[in-house]
């Protein structure tokens, strides 16, 4: 049975000491998803990745022509990175992080994935180096997961799709409310992870959580409130690190985020219910949130 649907772009951009076998799994990954949610979500994800995907083009820098016929056009990246960050292409530290500055630039959905492997026993310790200092820059902005295993790197990459297809309905709920001039306020989870460097020098990786409030209407909303529920007896909500107290306006495209800490027994996901006022009057908004 045909169903309608929108078409997103994925590109798969990674450094050449990514294994293949890491790139197809991503690949059949998007491809399962397809098959699974694609009619839940209305949506297809078609993976893209220069080698196949790319045409030879004389006479401009080879990034910048990859950045033209596959990265700007991109509605979701995912990076791969395992022990090196690549070679500098004269405009930027490797051509992985151009890619993932150009899709961001471009409102792409980007998310990096670390690879959490060994490294093998012959790596470049300037590679390393700069990664190193590229993850640190990186984690306050990105979404970062790690993965060692092939169900790890496919359970990430549905994750991924689902957020990404999900924001973009969001936004295009956004432009709706936009038209009526209502504020219009939803929740969403984001989880990262980071890496810390103990007192003895050796890297750890940490996760984070945070609920993020998005007014995503063209109007103020006020008195912004919001709760958690569980939908489970005897699950757990996760603990709050941050103040959630009333929020007394929330602007047009603004966020708020407050921080939240998982412990034994949370919930793998939690029900939020949004409460805020605008001229129109009191308005609620449900979600039901994945935590992980």
């Amino acid at each position: 049975m045909t169903y309608s649907s929108t078409t997103y772009r994925l590109i798969i951009s990674a450094p050449s000491d990514v294994p293949a076998e890491d790139l197809k799994v991503v690949t059949d990954a998007v491809n399962r998803w397809n098959a699974i949610y694609g009619r839940q979500f209305g949506a297809v994800v078609v993976p893209t990745h220069w080698q196949a995907h790319s045409a030879a083009e004389h006479g401009r820098r080879p990034q910048a022509a990859l950045n033209t016929q596959l990265v700007e056009d991109a509605d979701i990246l995912v990076a791969l990175l395992w022990h090196r960050l690549g070679s500098d292409t004269g405009e930027a530290e490797s051509g992985t992080v151009e890619e993932i500055t150009t899709a961001q630039s471009n409102g792409a959905y980007v998310a990096i994935l670390r690879c959490t492997r060994d490294f093998p026993p012959s790596i470049d310790p300037e590679q390393i180096t700069k990664l190193r200092a590229f993850y640190a820059k990186a984690e306050a902005n990105s979404l970062m997961l790690g993965y060692g295993q092939e169900a790890e790197l496919t359970h990430h990459v549905d994750a991924i799709l689902s957020r990404a297809v999900t924001r973009d309905t969001t936004r295009a709920e956004a432009a709706a409310q936009t038209a009526r001039g209502d504020a219009e306020v939803w929740p969403r989870i984001e989880s990262s992870e980071y890496v810390k460097t103990d007192s003895k020098g050796r890297m750890r990786t940490r996760r984070r959580w945070q609920l993020v409030l998005t007014n995503t209407g063209a109007e103020p909303a006020r008195h912004v409130r919001y709760r958690l529920e569980t939908e489970n007896e005897g699950d757990e909500l996760p603990l709050k690190t941050d103040d959630e107290r009333e929020l007394e306006v929330l602007s047009p495209g603004g966020e708020a985020a407050y921080g939240l800490l998982m412990v034994m027994g949370t919930a793998s996901q939690v029900r939020c219910i949004v409460t805020w006022e605008d001229s129109g009057g009191d308005h609620e908004n449900m979600a039901t949130l994945r935590l992980y």
